[in-house]
C-alpha cells in the first residue's frame, strides 16, 4: 500500500487487466494476459519516469544558477541519472516481460485475450501525478549522520546542511541506552551540564553557563522546547521524555527563530507523531536497587485518512542509592525514582494541505529530593585561624547529648553515600498540558499556529538540618506555575533565490512560590549563639526559653512573579549562488515583567529577651516581617543574526555565525528588607565558525565549531555578604559583569563496515570570568569583604568533555543457521568531564577531579529491530561525581549532589 504525504493510505485505480484472477488454478492463457498487463504497466511507469526525467532536465535548462534541493545529494544532475539509470532498468524488465509473453502466446494465440491499453488519459494524469511519499515505519532510523533530519529551524533538513552546531540523540538511541531525562542528555552531549537537585533547582548549562539556582523571577539562558512548545519554567524539565522521536541540542544563541530569551542555546525535544499505519511497542526493564521501568505505545487509525492517534505510557522506579542512617524512622534508601506518566496525540487531516496535531500530556513523581550528603565542615579557615562556630560545633552542645548517645548518629559528613535524617519525607512534582498545532499550506506558504497551556506543580518535603535532631520539619519553597502561548507563522515553500520564515509570539506566565520552614524542639539550642546558648542551658528556666525561641515557628515567605511576553521575528535565507547562502534574522520582544512578596513568620509562643534574640537570628531580618505590593517594569529587547554558509563540495560545508541578543531583567526584592532590587538585562554576543564535512561515501561525518562568545550582566543567583544574617550571607538575584567562553566542539560519526558504529564527540572550554571584581568570597577564607574572581574558570566548566563509544551487530551464527533473521549486538558509552568546580562562589568543596562514567550493553534480536533483549548497565563502574556543590556556613555542612549511581538489568524492546 502506499502512503501519502500526510501518513494516510493513498488510493489509486488499476486498469482491469491487472486484476488478479481469483481461481485456484490458472490457465496459461491467464497468466499470458498478466504478464501482457505487466508488460503495459512497466510501459505506464515508464511513461512516468520519462515525464519525470523531462521535467527534471527542463528545469535544471532553465532554473538560474541557484541550488534548493532538499535531497542529500544536492545536485539535480544526480536526480536525472537515477531517474535514467531506472528507465534503463524498467527497459529491460520490459524486454523480459515481453519475451516471456511471446513464448507464453505460442500454441495459445487463440486463446489469449489482446492486451487492452492503457487509456491516454490514464497515462497523462498518471506522469502528472507527483510521487507518492512514504511514510516512514513505526520507529524507522537514519542509517548515518549525513540522513538525519532535524527541525531546528523550523523545517525539516539535513543536519549535515544546517550552518548551525547541533547535536543529534536519536529516538533509538535514546531507548537502547535507556536515555529519558535531561541528566541523561548530558552523558551524550559534550559541552552540556545539568543539575537536577529536585524540580525547582533542575538546571541546565552550556559551554559552563546558563544555571538556575531556584529563582522563579528568572527564565534560564538555556531554552527548552517540546514538539514547539516553550517551556517557561526550567522545573517543567523534571520529567521522563518517553516516545522520542529525536533530541536536538543547538549551541549558541537561538533568540531570532526558535523560542525565547535562548541565548546560550536550546534543547529541542521532538516526540514520535501520529500515524495511519498501525504501530505498538513496549519496552521493559528489571534490574538491581529493585529497578522497574516499564513504556508502552500504540498508534493508528481512527478514521482512515482523517483521524489518527498516538499513545504512550511509561512508570519509572528505582531505590536510591544513599543510605538513610536513620533507618528506623524512614525507608532507608534516598534519591530513589518514582515516576510515571503519559501522552495521548491524534492528528486530524481534512486534506493534504490542512492538518492539525493536539497533544495532552501528564506527569508525576514522589520520591524523596535534595538529597545532600554532607561533604565537608572543616574546623580552621584556609589560613589556619579557628572558625568560631560551626555547623558541628553546634550539634557538639550538651543539649544534643541525648541523640548522640542514643545508638543513633546525629549526622554524618564525609561520606557521598550515607545521610541521617529524620524527617526525609517523598516530595511530589506534576505537570500536565495541552497543545494544538495547526499547519495549512495555501498560496506557496505553510501556516502554522501552535496554542498551549501547561502547569506545574512542586510540593518539596526536606529535611532542612540534615540530622536526626528536631530543628526543621518542614524545608522548601512550594511552586505552582502556569503558562498560556501562542505562536503564528508563515514560511515560503516554493524553491527559489530566497526562502524565509516569520511569525508572532505570545506567552504569559505566572508563579506563585509559598515558603514553609517549620522549627522544632531543638532549633533554639542549635540556631543559639555560643554566648545565648551558655546563658540559657545554666538553668532549667532558660531551657525551656532554648526550646521555646523558636519551636512550632514556621517561617512563611511568598513570591508571585508574572510576565507577558510578546515577540515578532523573521529570518532569510538568501541563496545567493549554487554554494553560497546568506541568513539574516531579528527578534524584537517586549515584555511586561511583576512580582510582589511577603516575608515573616507565625506560630510559636511569646517570647522576650535572649529568646526572641534567637528568633530574630535564626529568621532572619530582625523579626521584622515584610509585604511588598505589586511592582515591576516593562522592556524592548532584540535578537539578530548573521550566517553565511557556503557549501565548497555536496559533503563539504563551512559556515559562519555572529549573533547578539538580549534577555530581560527580572523583577526582583531584597528577601531580608523586601526592598526592590530589580535585576538588569544580560546581553550577548557570539562568534561562530564551523565546518561539516562527509568522507568515504558518506560513511564518516565530522563537524568541527570554534565559539567565542561574551556575556555581559549575565543574571546569577549569588551569595553576598550580608552581616545582618545569622550566617553571614544571604543569596540574591544579580549580574555577572562579563564572561567569555572559548572553545571548539568536535562531531564524528563513522560506520566503519556493515554493523561496526564509532563516535567521538568532544570539546574544549575556556569560560572565565573576564570581570567579576565583587563576587562573594569562599567560605573557607573567612573574610567579611568581597574577592575579585576576574580571571578564573567559571563554576560548572570543564574545559575538556567528550562522549565516546562503539555500536556493534553480527548476525547470530553461520551460514545454514543465519537465516533466522537474528544478530548479536553491543555498545559501549564513555561519558568524560575533566576537573572542575561545581559551587557558585568556586569553594574547595565544591571541586571535582577528572572523571568517566561508562554504559554499556550485550544483547540478541532481530535484524529489523523488532525484539530486542539485553543485558546492560548504567555507570558501571560505580563513579562517584559531583553535579552541584555547597559551601560551608555558620549554620551548615557542604553538601553535595551526585550523578545516579550504578545499575544494571536486562531490558527488553518489542515493536509491531
Amino acid at each position: 500500500m502506499s502512503i501519502d504525504r500526510l501518513g494516510r493510505p493513498a488510493t489509486t485505480k488499476s486498469p482491469k487487466s491487472l486484476k488478479k484472477n481469483k481461481t485456484d488454478g490458472r490457465s496459461l492463457s491467464a497468466n499470458a494476459g498478466e504478464n501482457t498487463a505487466q508488460s503495459e504497466t512497466h510501459k505506464h511507469n515508464r511513461a512516468a519516469l520519462n515525464g519525470a526525467a523531462m521535467i527534471i532536465a527542463g528545469a535544471c535548462l532553465l532554473a538560474p544558477d541557484y541550488s534548493f534541493a532538499t535531497d542529500s545529494s544536492g545536485d539535480l544532475a544526480a536526480e536525472v541519472e537515477r531517474l535514467r539509470k531506472e528507465l534503463g532498468e524498467t527497459k529491460k524488465e520490459n524486454d523480459q516481460l515481453k519475451k516471456a509473453v511471446s513464448n507464453s502466446n505460442v500454441g495459445t494465440a487463440a486463446n489469449a485475450a489482446p492486451a487492452q491499453p492503457v487509456p491516454a488519459a490514464t497515462t497523462a494524469v498518471a506522469t502528472a501525478e507527483p510521487p507518492k511519499k512514504e511514510e516512514k515505519s513505526f520507529d524507522d532510523e537514519p542509517k548515518n549522520l549525513s540522513e538525519v533530519v532535524v527541525t531546528s529551524r523550523r523545517k525539516e533538513e539535513k543536519l549535515q546542511e544546517v550552518p548551525i552546531p547541533i547535536a543529534v540523540i536519536s529516538g533509538e538511541q535514546m531507548k537502547r541506552d535507556n536515555i529519558v531525562s535531561v541528566s541523561d542528555f548530558a552523558r551524550r552531549v559534550p559541552n552540556l551540564g545539568v543539575t537536577a537537585t529536585n524540580v525547582r533547582q533542575t538546571s541546565i548549562a552550556l559551554r559552563g553557563l546558563g544555571k538556575n539556582s531556584g529563582n522563579e523571577s528568572m527564565e534560564a539562558s538555556v531554552g527548552v522546547m517540546v514538539d514547539n512548545v516553550w517551556s517557561s519554567w526550567v522545573g517543567s524539565t523534571w520529567t521522563n521524555y518517553a516516545d522520542i522521536d529525536h533530541v536536538e541540542v543547538l549551541r549558541g544563541p537561538q533568540g531570532t527563530l526558535q523560542g525565547k530569551n535562548s541565548n546560550l542555546g536550546l534543547i529541542n525535544v521532538v516526540t514520535q507523531t501520529p500515524s495511519f499505519k498501525s504501530g505498538y511497542y513496549v519496552d521493559g526493564f528489571g534490574g538491581n536497587r529493585d529497578s522497574l521501568q516499564g513504556k508502552a505505545g500504540a498508534t493508528g487509525t481512527v478514521l482512515p485518512g482523517l483521524l489518527a492517534y498516538r499513545a504512550s505510557f511509561y512508570v519509572d522506579r528505582r531505590d536510591g542509592s544513599i543510605a538513610n542512617l536513620d533507618a528506623p524512622k524512614t525507608d532507608g534508601r534516598l534519591q530513589e525514582t518514582n515516576a510515571m506518566g503519559g501522552r495521548l496525540q491524534f492528528l486530524l487531516t481534512p486534506s493534504d494541505v490542512l492538518s492539525a496535531r493536539v497533544i495532552v500530556d501528564r506527569a508525576t513523581s514522589s520520591q524523596t529530593m535534595s538529597v545532600g550528603p554532607l561533604i565537608d565542615d572543616r574546623a580552621t579557615f584556609t589560613d589556619g585561624r579557628v572558625r568560631p562556630i560551626t555547623f558541628s560545633s553546634r550539634l557538639g552542645r550538651d543539649w544534643f547529648n541525648s541523640l548522640k548517645n542514643s545508638g543513633q548518629p546525629l549526622t554524618v559528613i564525609g561520606d557521598p553515600r550515607k545521610v541521617a535524617e529524620n524527617d526525609r519525607q517523598v516530595s511530589r512534582g506534576d505537570q500536565q498540558g495541552v497543545s494544538a498545532e495547526i499547519n495549512w499550506d495555501v498560496l506557496k506558504h505553510k501556516i502554522t499556529s501552535v496554542s498551549a497551556y501547561r502547569d506545574a506543580l512542586f510540593e518539596p518535603h526536606h529535611d532542612g538540618d540534615s540530622t536526626t535532631a528536631d530543628i526543621q520539619h518542614i524545608s522548601g519553597w512550594q511552586i505552582k506555575n502556569k503558562q498560556w502561548s501562542q505562536e503564528l507563522r508563515i514560511a515560503s515553500q516554493e524553491p527559489g533565490p530566497i526562502d524565509y520564515q516569520g511569525g508572532l509570539f505570545w506567552m504569559h506566565s505566572q508563579a506563585t512560590a509559598e515558603n514553609q520552614r517549620l522549627y522544632g524542639t531543638d532549633a533554639g539550642a542549635f540556631y543559639a549563639s555560643d554566648a545565648q546558648f551558655a546563658a540559657l542551658n545554666a538553668t532549667a528556666a532558660g531551657r525551656e526559653q532554648l526550646r521555646q525561641s523558636l519551636d512550632g515557628v514556621m517561617k512563611t515567605g511568598t513570591r508571585n512573579p508574572e510576565v507577558d511576553s510578546y515577540a515578532a521575528y523573521g529570518q532569510v535565507n538568501w541563496h545567493i549562488t549554487k554554494a553560497a547562502t546568506l541568513t539574516l534574522g531579528l527578534r524584537d520582544t517586549y515584555e511586561e515583567r511583576y512580582n510582589q512578596g511577603t516575608d515573616g513568620y507565625v506560630g510559636g509562643a511569646a517570647v522576650t529577651g535572649t529568646a526572641l534574640a534567637i528568633r530574630n537570628s535564626a529568621l532572619g531580618n530582625n523579626g521584622v516581617k515584610w509585604t511588598q505590593g505589586k511592582q515591576g517594569f516593562s522592556q524592548n529587547s532584540q535578537n539578530w543574526l548573521v550566517n553565511p554558509s557556503y557549501k565548497i563540495t555536496k559533503d563539504l560545508m563551512t559556515y559562519f555565525s555572529v549573533s547578539g541578543g538580549q534577555k530581560s531583567g527580572a523583577a526582583q526584592f531584597n528577601d531580608t528588607t523586601g526592598a526592590i532590587e530589580n535585576v538588569k538585562p544580560e546581553d550577548v554576543m557570539d562568534y561562530e565558525l564551523g565546518v561539516k564535512s562527509n568522507w568515504f561515501n558518506r560513511q564518516l561525518a565530522v563537524n568541527v565549531n570554534l565559539y567565542n562568545t561574551v556575556v555581559n550582566g549575565f543574571q546569577s543567583q549569588l551569595s553576598v555578604i550580608d552581616p545582618g544574617t545569622a550566617s553571614g550571607y544571604r543569596t540574591t538575584l544579580g549580574n555577572i559583569k562579563e564572561i567569555q567562553l572559548q572553545g571548539v566542539e568536535l562531531e564524528t560519526n563513522w560506520n566503519v563496515t556493515q554493523g561496526l558504529n564509532l563516535f567521538l564527540n568532544g570539546s574544549f572550554n575556556h569560560a572565565v570570568y573576564n570581570d567579576f571584581k565583587d563576587a562573594p568570597c569562599p567560605a573557607e577564607l573567612g573574610l567579611t569583604t568581597n574577592c575579585d574572581q576576574s580571571g578564573q574558570t567559571i563554576p560548572n566548566a570543564p574545559q575538556f568533555t567528550a562522549n565516546y563509544g562503539m555500536d556493534y551487530k553480527v548476525p547470530l551464527g553461520f551460514g545454514k543457521f543465519n537465516d533466522h533473521g537474528l544478530q548479536w549486538h553491543a555498545f559501549l558509552v564513555d561519558s568524560y568531564k575533566s576537573a572542575a568546580n561545581y559551587n557558585a562562589s568556586l569553594s574547595a568543596s565544591g571541586k571535582q577531579d577528572a572523571y568517566h562514567v561508562t554504559d554499556g550493553g550485550i544483547g540478541i534480536g532481530t535484524k529489523n529491530g523488532q525484539y530486542n533483549l539485553d543485558l546492560v548497565g548504567r555507570n558501571i563502574f560505580d563513579t562517584i561525581y559531583l553535579t552541584n556543590a555547597g559551601q560551608i556556613s555558620t549554620q551548615s555542612a557542604a553538601s553535595g549532589t551526585y550523578g545516579e549511581a550504578r545499575y544494571y538489568g536486562v531490558h527488553f524492546r518489542a515493536k509491531f
